[in-house]
């Protein structure tokens, strides 16, 4: 009878251990739970996930061409620098590409509404001249340099740009769609929306 109290006894230590192993496992699982939930790390004025940064190394691109167009031209090169009176003029072909320097755009995060607002640099025009040698004087015996040539070719060039509203629209409208597709992936979890200044 005395085997049996013992084994009885051995049994009810074993449930009683057992049963404070699981309860006290189970306290420190809810305590882990709320310390998770309501902790330090989960307080929305301690830590703020910086929306901006991410934009930046999203859009990291020295230089963004978002329009260029092939323009052939004729510029006048002028005798002086009062440009009053037409020496020769030369034809040209050149290509103008409309862009600009991605680190100069600007974002303001309201992280109370999810909102991200941008703001695009003025847009920039770069001119490149194609083959300088199929370059053409009228007359053709005008006493004309190639730094001349190239000089008033390329202000001609960038005049013209300036003047074609076209190709800055559709170089803001590409300049937008590519800074929306960058920043999606970053915005789009977090629940921001992206709204144009």
């Amino acid at each position: 009878m005395k085997k049996t109290v013992r084994k009885k006894r051995r049994v009810n230590t074993v449930d009683k251990r057992l049963l404070a192993v699981v309860l006290c496992s189970g306290l420190i699982l809810i305590g882990l739970a709320l310390f998770l939930r309501f902790g330090p790390l989960n307080n929305p004025g301690t830590v703020q996930i910086d929306v901006s940064s991410q934009l930046r190394d999203a859009i990291d691109i020295a230089e963004l061409s978002t329009a260029e167009f092939n323009y052939k031209g004729i510029a006048d090169i002028y005798t002086d620098e009062t440009r009053t009176q037409v020496k020769c003029r030369v034809c040209y072909n050149a290509i103008v590409k409309a862009g600009i320097d991605i680190q100069k755009v600007e974002f303001a995060v309201d992280n109370e509404n999810k909102v991200v607002t941008a703001t695009l640099p003025e847009i920039e025009l770069k001119v490149t001249i194609i083959d300088e040698k199929s370059m053409a004087l009228l007359p053709s015996n005008a006493d004309v340099g190639i730094d001349s040539m190239l000089k008033y070719s390329k202000e001609d060039a960038e005049n013209e740009a300036k003047e074609s509203t076209e190709l800055i629209n559709t170089a803001e409208k590409n300049l937008k769609a590519t800074i929306e597709g960058l920043s999606y992936p970053i915005l789009k979890p977090q629940g921001y929306s992206l709204v144009w200044n």
